[in-house]
C-alpha cells in the first residue's frame, strides 16, 4: 500500500518543501490532499491503555476457601495484602467465577476457571490493570505487584501471555462520515451501535454513537482490534476527564512550559488491541534476526513493552484506512511513520504522570451534587430539623467548596444556591415530611 508524498511550508508560509514528516499531503496526480497543519492536528498522548495478565496455576485451597467463607456470610469486602477489596460472585460470561476489585489502587482480579476444577492447572486467574495503576509504577513494580498477588491466590503461579490495549490520542481530526467504509481488513465485522455502558477497566468492545463523535470498533475481541472513539466524551462519561486532561496536557509540554494541548477541541483516540491469544502467537512466532533463534518472552507487563511498536505496526497493517485503493490515508501514515511507542522504563524518573492531579468541580455533570443535597435535606425534613442547622451542616461538608464552585460554573452564585436550597426545604416541610 503507497503512501501519498509529504511536504510541510517554508518559512514565509507561501512554499511547499518536500519533508517525510511534514503534515501536508499531496497526490502525484491530483495534488493538493489534506493540509493537516492548516488542520491543527497534533498528537497529544501515547499510552498503554490496558492490560490483562494472566496466571497459570492450582488454585490455592486455603484462599478458595476464606473467599468461600466470606461469601457464606455475605461479607461484601475482602482483605488481600493488606488493603481491602470489594468481593462479589461473577457470571460465566466472564469465564470466572469470582471477582475482586479495588478501584483506588486501579486493579480487578478475576480468579477460579468456571470450566476447570480447583486443584487443576489452568489459567485460574486474570488480572486487569487500569491505566491508574500503571501510570504509578514502573514496569518491573507493575510485575512484583502482580505476582505477589498471584502467589496468594494460586498455587504454582506462573506469569501467561498477557492482552494489551495500545493508544494514540490525538486532536485536529475525526472520523468522516465514510470512515467505516475505507477502513480495510482480515476481518469483515465492524461494529457500530448506539447506547452504551464503558466501565474503567474493561471497555470491551467500545461502539457507540456520542453527540457528534462516533466510535468505531474493527475486529473481534477474541484476536486482534481498532477501536477509534471520542475519547473527550468517553472520559467525561466515566468521570475520568480530569485524569485525562492531565495527561494531555503534560504529553504536550513546550520549551517555556506551556501546554500544546488544546481544551477546547475534543481528542479522538486510536487504539488497538491484542488478545492473549495473540501475543502468544507473535511471542511463539517471532525470530532474532541475529542469533536465527524462534520465539521471544511476552509473559509480562515489561516483556511485553519492548515490544510495543511491534505491535502498533502490526496493528496498522491489520486494519488499513484508506485514501483510495492505491493510497493509505494521511492520518495512517503519520500514526505509521511518526508515531514512537518506546520502552517507558527510562523515562519513569521523570515521568510527569506521578505529579498529582485534581479534580476540577467544572468537569462534573453535578448530579451527584443534587443527589446528594436533595437527600440530605429529605431526611433533615422527617426529623423537623430547623433549616439554619441543615445549611451549617451543609457548609460544614469538605466538598461544599466544590459544590459552590460547580454551581457558579453554571451562573448560580452561592447566595442564589442557599436560596434554592431553602425554598426546597420548606416545601418539603409543607409536604409533611416530619410529620
Amino acid at each position: 500500500m503507497r503512501t501519498l508524498d509529504r511536504f510541510r511550508w517554508n518559512g514565509d508560509q507561501k512554499a511547499l518543501e518536500a519533508d517525510d514528516k511534514g503534515l501536508v499531503f499531496r497526490h502525484p496526480r491530483y495534488g493538493h490532499i489534506a493540509d493537516f497543519d492548516e488542520q491543527g492536528f497534533q498528537i497529544v498522548g501515547t499510552y498503554v491503555d490496558t492490560f490483562r495478565q494472566l496466571f497459570r496455576g492450582r488454585m490455592n485451597p486455603n484462599f478458595h476457601t476464606d473467599i468461600e467463607h466470606s461469601l457464606d456470610l455475605k461479607e461484601k469486602k475482602f482483605q488481600l495484602l493488606g488493603q481491602n477489596w470489594i468481593l462479589a460472585k461473577i457470571g460465566k460470561n466472564s469465564g470466572y467465577q469470582y471477582r475482586l476489585q479495588n478501584s483506588q489502587i486501579g486493579l480487578v482480579i478475576l480468579f477460579k476457571q468456571f470450566h476447570a476444577k480447583a486443584e487443576s492447572p489452568a489459567s485460574h486467574l486474570k488480572i486487569e490493570c487500569s491505566p491508574w495503576f500503571l501510570d504509578n509504577r514502573k514496569p518491573k513494580e507493575v510485575d512484583d505487584y502482580l505476582k505477589r498477588l498471584a502467589d496468594r491466590i494460586l498455587v504454582g503461579a506462573e506469569a501467561y501471555y498477557p492482552a494489551i490495549h495500545l493508544a494514540v490520542d490525538i486532536q485536529g481530526w475525526e472520523p468522516a462520515q465514510d470512515f467505516a467504509h475505507r477502513m480495510h481488513s482480515k476481518s469483515k465485522k465492524c461494529s457500530q451501535y448506539n447506547g452504551l455502558e464503558i466501565t474503567e477497566f474493561n471497555l470491551h468492545e467500545i461502539t457507540g454513537v456520542y453527540e457528534k463523535g462516533q466510535s468505531f470498533c474493527f475486529g473481534s475481541a477474541n484476536a486482534s482490534q481498532l477501536a477509534v472513539y471520542n475519547k473527550t466524551l468517553q472520559a467525561k462519561k466515566i468521570d475520568k476527564f480530569d485524569y485525562m486532561e492531565h495527561k494531555w496536557r503534560n504529553s504536550t509540554l513546550l520549551d517555556d512550559g506551556s501546554s500544546g494541548y488544546d481544551p477546547d477541541r475534543d481528542v479522538f483516540r486510536i487504539e488497538t488491541r491484542f488478545h492473549h491469544s495473540v501475543i502468544q502467537q507473535f511471542a511463539l512466532g517471532s525470530c532474532d534476526i541475529k542469533t536465527g533463534e524462534i520465539g521471544v518472552r511476552m509473559n509480562t507487563y515489561s516483556e511485553v513493552l519492548k515490544h510495543i511498536h511491534s505491535l502498533w505496526q502490526y496493528g496498522l497493517k491489520s486494519f488499513q484506512f484508506k485514501y483510495n485503493r492505491n493510497y493509505l490515508d494521511p492520518l495512517w501514515t503519520i500514526l505509521k511513520d511518526d508515531v514512537v511507542f518506546k520502552y517507558p522504563e527510562s523515562s519513569y524518573k521523570d515521568n510527569l504522570h506521578y505529579k498529582r492531579y485534581y479534580k476540577k468541580a467544572t468537569s462534573f455533570t453535578g448530579k451527584n451534587y443534587q443527589l446528594m443535597m436533595g437527600n440530605f435535606l429529605s431526611a433533615c425534613a422527617r426529623e423537623s430539623v430547623p433549616f439554619d442547622t441543615v445549611l451549617h451542616e451543609l457548609q460544614s461538608m469538605t466538598i461544599w467548596n466544590s459544590i459552590t464552585l460547580h454551581y457558579e460554573d453554571k451562573e448560580t452564585t452561592e447566595h442564589q444556591l442557599i436560596d434554592r436550597l431553602r425554598d426546597s426545604y420548606t416545601e418539603r416541610e409543607l409536604l409533611g415530611y416530619g410529620i
